[in-house]
């Protein structure tokens, strides 16, 4: 199923030769029996997730992918030909629903739509009115960035689907990983002081207008850059958006410093410029998947407009179990 395996750090390049059969009509029906609409194809988290886990589990091509993707025991993994090209959208997103599902819970972290999938594609309409505008809708580039940094709980994982890859020469997928920004802070005493402070320092991220719960609200969520760890083997657990902190701070001018400012500013020239990376332009049917506390990302600038991919970000515990308005559990 997967025919070729590299590693490059914590990263891991596969190649797939996957015969999906007759699995995908099956995927297909069980989804159509268990959902009252599919959400314009974006689906939402399933009141019964862990039972219709269980039944796709019975899907053999879906559950032997499924485990090979969690053996290779990576923070960030690249698959290319994953044998979704040319399906219509809505068999298409019903496979990565599914395939979310066997890896993690499928979240829905917007709050008007509550959709799972996510079309990260360019929409020049949006942004005309000054709102806050977020990387997946619009052109260029993405600074290096964790999901859901404004959220209570960012979710432990995210996957990336190449539908349209940019005819551009840009849209260059990046990954860095949290080990590769703790070694780049650490190379001078201001960066170690800046780790120091962002990791016992709240600061204020500012949530994106389309993921607000309404267009003139200015939502904000304090959190750590570098969190608690979460897992035996973490130093720490990693929230960063630069952008979304910079605006936090321009509407909470009461938790600006000098020393913060110079922080965030030290941080977003590690993560930019100096840390080490994966960078790559993703051909269609590639599949991206990465660790949310544990990896940024980004991607370089591109201006092609045709350029389509989606994304389904997934939590460790079932939707029910989360807080905020990435779950069922609302706010």
């Amino acid at each position: 199923m997967l025919v070729s395996i590299e590693y490059q750090g914590k990263i891991v390049q596969a190649l797939g030769e996957i015969n999906w059969g007759s699995d995908l009509n099956i995927i297909f029906n069980i989804l159509r029996n268990r959902f009252d609409s599919f959400n314009d194809n974006g689906f939402y988290p399933h009141p019964d997730e862990v039972a219709l886990r269980q039944e796709l589990k019975e899907v053999a091509t879906l559950r032997r992918l499924a485990e090979q993707i969690r053996a290779l025991d990576a923070h960030g993994v690249v698959l290319r030909n994953l044998g979704l090209q040319g399906l219509p959208e809505e068999r298409r997103n019903a496979a990565l629903y599914a395939l979310t599902l066997m890896l993690g819970y499928p979240t829905s972290t917007d709050q008007r739509t509550g959709r799972v999938a996510w079309d990260v594609k360019a929409r020049p309409e949006t942004g005309a009115d000054g709102r806050f505008v977020t990387f997946s809708e619009r052109v260029g580039s993405a600074d290096m960035h964790t999901d859901s940094s404004f959220y209570p709980m960012p979710e432990e994982q995210f996957i990336l689907y190449v539908v349209n890859a940019a005819q551009c020469d840009g849209g260059h997928s990046i990954l860095i990983d949290a080990d590769d920004i703790y070694d780049g802070l650490h190379r001078t005493p201001e960066g170690e002081a800046a780790f120091e402070l962002l990791r016992t320092t709240p600061v204020p991220f500012r949530v994106p207008a389309v993921y607000a719960a309404g267009d003139d609200q200015v939502e904000i969520f304090e959190a750590l850059v570098f969190g608690q760890p979460q897992r035996e083997d973490d130093r720490f657990t990693m929230r960063w958006r630069y952008d979304s902190i910079t605006k936090g701070l321009a509407a909470r001018p009461d938790m600006r410093s000098p020393e913060l400012i110079e922080a965030i500013e030290i941080m977003h020239c590690v993560a930019e410029q100096e840390a080490a990376r994966f960078m790559e332009q993703l051909p269609n049917d590639t599949l991206m998947l990465a660790d949310n506390h544990r990896m940024l990302h980004g991607r370089t600038t591109y201006t092609d407009e045709r350029r389509h991919l989606i994304r389904i970000r997934m939590s460790d515990v079932p939707n029910a179990e989360r807080i905020g308005p990435s779950g069922v559990v609302r706010d």
